[in-house]
């Protein structure tokens, strides 16, 4: 370098200072042997190139490994600043929070993540004291504003000076463990709620420990002890307190219970006051799986006023039977007197007619009108009690019903009324009735004529109903049945609204009907027009037909 140049002099490398010194003292060797040490050399610094290239690729693969494992991993890896910003996060955080990408995560500042702004600033504290924060659970927000639940793992990385400079971690959604738990902890909640205000109280007997180790607090108001005191009562103790005489079934249950795993108990227990309640255990046994017997648990029920009530009707019943006993007697004998007062009020009737008819021919002028009247008298008190054979013969058992030729008996009462103009309108058909059938067109006719007025005419009519049934319909042209009177009129009798003996004929229509499976009413031959006739309607059941 020339005086005066401001260019500084590099100073030769360590390595080129070498092979200076190695050349000169080469020079001073024979010119092979020079040959010789340079080709070692460059075969040693191949070598350490060759290691060099496969410390590099080694690097490079590493450095591929983690991040495909950063990028690809299930759980959100992120590096943020203590300031909150996201210097790094994977794919799976930016999902986690709502971001549809990375490079919009990135953008964000942790802190709006944060449910709760004051949550950052302890994490940051707890950190700066611990390091590191390990599966804790905590609430966040997504970008749209909506809460989830994550689990979160968590290292501080420190500078020389000890202040915070990075924070690493991951995390995961927890959301759905956490609403299972919550779900679970409310359904516990709610069935301890049911259990702890039920009138029953619920027990869990440990077999192995001999005691119960949970008994609620309906107990107390059954037996008067606590669960701490019922608890407190091994097997022995509270068998003592089982009535002696209940004692033997209740422990042949227990066995049984013990192999089947289901049991029932029903028993006395000495309550606390002294007194005996009834219990009704359901109880269940679970064992391990060698078949040894853990735990029986159940509910217990007071049944001590139902065991009472029980026993009562057990009395009462007894009584209703001596009761019913004394009715049946009662009842034979009145039937007795009845037989007796009917047949000898008939006979003697008979006898009455019978003179009658002789002092008729014998009589004339206002005589024979008081005749004539004593005859009707006679006659109608035969007709009752007729009408009260029959009713009795109908309430003293179930009708023994059999097809029935119904055009016959239509027939027959029809010619027991030669004077009265009567239409029938029907076909040869088998019901199921009995030989009382007829007295149901014997009484509707003679009502027809009794209260028809002149000139009344009948009309009767069969036809097919639904399936297996008939409608039998029964009308007159006489003055009809008043609307408000179309439901008492089959009840008269019963309602004592006339003298004795009036409306027993439809009285008794209406309980055939009944006996038949059929329903009998009564209706305008013309609707809307009562004054132009009734009409009485019924079913009747086919013979061979459902």
């Amino acid at each position: 370098m020339t005086a005066g140049s401001d260019v500084t002099e590099t100073p030769p490398r360590t390595g080129a200072g070498e092979r200076e010194r190695k050349t000169s003292a080469m020079g001073e060797r024979p010119v092979h042997e020079c040959i010789a040490a340079i080709l070692a050399e460059n075969e040693a610094l191949r070598r350490e190139n060759a290691l060099l290239q496969s410390m590099k690729d080694a690097l490079e693969e590493g450095e591929m490994r983690y991040r495909r494992l950063f990028e690809d991993a299930l759980t959100g890896d992120f590096i943020t600043a203590p300031d909150g910003r996201i210097i790094a996060c994977n794919p799976a955080f930016a999902r986690m929070f709502g971001f549809s990408s990375v490079e919009g995560a990135l953008s964000t500042n942790v802190r709006d993540l944060y449910e709760d702004p004051g949550d950052r600033d302890r994490l940051l504290a707890q950190l700066r004291r611990g390091g590191r924060v390990v599966n804790e659970g905590r609430t966040r927000k997504r970008r749209d504003g909506t809460r989830i639940h994550v689990v979160e793992n968590v290292v501080g990385r420190l500078g020389a000076d000890g202040e915070l400079i990075e924070i690493q971690g991951y995390t995961y959604d927890d959301s759905e463990r956490k609403r299972v738990e919550d779900a679970l902890r409310e359904s516990e909640e709610r069935f301890r709620a049911v259990l702890e205000n039920s009138l029953d109280s619920a027990y869990r007997r440990n077999l192995q420990a001999d005691c119960y180790d949970y008994m609620s607090p309906a107990i107390e108001e059954i037996l008067g002890f606590t669960p701490e005191e019922m608890s407190a009562m091994n097997h022995g103790e509270v068998m003592a307190r089982i009535h002696p005489d209940d004692r033997p079934q209740v422990e042949a249950e227990l066995t049984a219970a013990a192999a089947s795993g289901r049991g029932l108990l029903v028993y006395r227990f000495l309550a606390k006051d002294g007194g005996h309640r009834w219990l009704e255990d359901h109880l269940t046994v679970i064992a391990d799986p060698a078949g040894r017997p853990l735990f029986r648990g159940g509910i217990v029920r007071d049944i001590t006023e139902r065991r009472r009530t029980e026993e009562a009707i057990r009395r009462h019943a007894g009584e209703l039977a001596r009761i019913h006993r004394d009715l049946e007697s009662a009842h034979r004998e009145a039937n007795l007197y009845l037989d007796i007062l009917t047949h000898d009020m008939g006979n003697t009737e008979n006898v009455s007619n019978l003179y009658a008819e002789l002092l008729a021919d014998s009589v004339e002028g206002e005589a024979a009108g008081y005749v004539a009247n004593l005859k009707r008298s006679i006659a109608k008190s035969i007709e009752i009690l007729g009408m009260v054979s029959k009713i009795r013969r109908i309430h003293a058992g179930p009708p023994d019903l059999r097809p029935t030729d119904l055009d016959a008996v239509i027939r027959a009462e029809i010619a027991h009324f030669p004077d009265i103009p009567i239409r029938y309108e029907g076909v040869p058909r088998q019901v199921l009735a009995d030989d009382l059938l007829c007295e149901v067109f014997t009484n509707l006719i003679g009502n027809a004529v009794k209260h028809g007025g002149p000139g009344v005419a009948v009309i009767i009519r069969v036809e097919a109903e639904e399936e297996g049934l008939l409608r039998v319909t029964v009308a007159d042209t006489g003055r009809g049945v008043p609307e408000e009177r179309k439901e008492e009129i089959f009840h008269c009798y019963e309602r004592k609204q006339r003298g004795v003996g009036e409306g027993l004929g439809l009285y008794l229509v209406r309980i055939l009907i009944d006996r038949y499976g059929g329903r009998i009413r009564v209706e305008d031959r013309i609707p809307g027009y009562p004054g132009e006739g009734a009409a009485f309607s019924f079913l009747l059941r086919e013979a061979g037909r459902s």
